[in-house]
Formats: structure tokens, C-alpha cells, sequence
């Protein structure tokens, strides 16, 4: 059995460290550098008479989440958003042309929104597919910290420095839980 949970251990560390590092990455990121951010604009022609939002974003050839639909008279306002790139657009039906301001984030801008990227509720199919992912990396990381200790416990000469490492991680973990809820 010991042999067998080592070998369960072993690939759920394997299968979940690149995770991991892109986690990490988009969290020091967050916590300590801004994205740098590529801005652009551009005058589109439209068929004009549009009155959808989505009819616009479909004539871009834009994909990712309208929202922010504003009517001002024969304007329309939007907002297109796919991971690490916003576009605003400005659509004026009478003259049939829009405004299409777009900020790329980048590699890095990706990373966080797929950091903050929460639930399986998506009309993208692949942020579904991504929340399934980290569905299943929660299980195998809980998985991952059972056969932990489990292993560890069998090593009879390990197990002071084991409880050690396994009480320090605790309590800086409740501790950094503790200051995030008080602050």
C-alpha cells in the first residue's frame, strides 16, 4: 500500500505543478507588477441600421463576453471581453462605422484573468473546460496533502521534523487566512 500511495503522490505533484507555477506567476504579478498593456484604435465600417450589440461584435469578428450595452440616441456603447483583452467600442448606427479601442494584456493579462476566472458558467467553452481543470487540481491537491501525511507517518524518523514543517505550515496558513479576513 505504501508503495502504491507513493506512486499516486508522485504523479499528482507532477500533474499539478505547472498549474502551480502559472498560479504563482499571475499572483505575483497581481500583487507586485502591473501588465503592461498594448492600446489600440481603430475606425471600423459597419452596415448601419444595426441594433443588437451582439450583431455589432459579430460584424467585428470580435468573441468573448458583450456586456456594458449602452444606447445614447443612435449610439451604442459596449464592451467586449476575452482573457487579456477588453475591446470598448463606440458603434454609430446612422453613419454605419464604429470605434473600436482594444488593450491587449498580453501573456500576463491571460494569466490573470484566468486567476480570477471562477465557476463552471461560461458561455466560453474552453473557461468551462478551465473550470473543470481546477475542479479536478483541487481534488488532486486534497489528494496530494492526504498521502502527504499518510507518507510521512510511516517514517518513523522523520515524524518530529515532519510535525514540525506540517504545525509551521498550519499556523502560517490560518494566520495569512486571520489577516486577509480582518483586513
Amino acid at each position: 500500500m505504501y508503495r502504491w500511495l507513493r506512486e499516486i503522490h508522485l504523479a499528482l505533484g507532477v500533474f499539478s505543478f505547472g498549474f502551480l507555477v502559472l498560479y504563482a506567476l499571475s499572483a505575483v504579478q497581481m500583487g507586485h507588477f502591473d501588465i503592461p498593456v498594448r492600446r489600440s484604435e481603430a475606425k471600423v465600417s459597419l452596415p448601419a441600421g444595426l441594433d443588437d450589440a451582439r450583431a455589432v461584435a459579430r460584424e467585428l469578428k470580435l468573441r468573448g463576453l458583450v456586456r456594458q450595452i449602452a444606447w445614447e440616441g443612435a449610439t451604442l456603447h459596449l464592451r467586449a471581453e476575452k482573457l487579456g483583452t477588453v475591446y470598448s467600442i463606440t458603434y454609430f448606427r446612422d453613419r454605419g462605422e464604429a470605434l473600436v479601442r482594444t488593450e491587449d494584456g498580453g501573456v500576463l493579462g491571460v494569466l490573470n484573468r484566468l486567476h480570477h476566472t471562477a465557476g463552471l458558467w461560461h458561455e466560453s467553452p474552453a473557461l468551462k473546460a478551465w473550470g473543470v481543470f481546477v475542479a479536478i487540481l483541487a481534488a488532486a491537491l486534497i489528494l496530494l496533502a492526504i498521502t502527504g501525511i499518510y507518507l510521512w507517518a510511516k517514517l518513523r524518523n522523520e515524524r518530529k521534523a515532519g510535525a514540525v514543517i506540517l504545525a509551521a505550515g498550519l499556523a502560517y496558513s490560518l494566520t495569512l487566512i486571520a489577516l486577509i479576513r480582518a483586513a
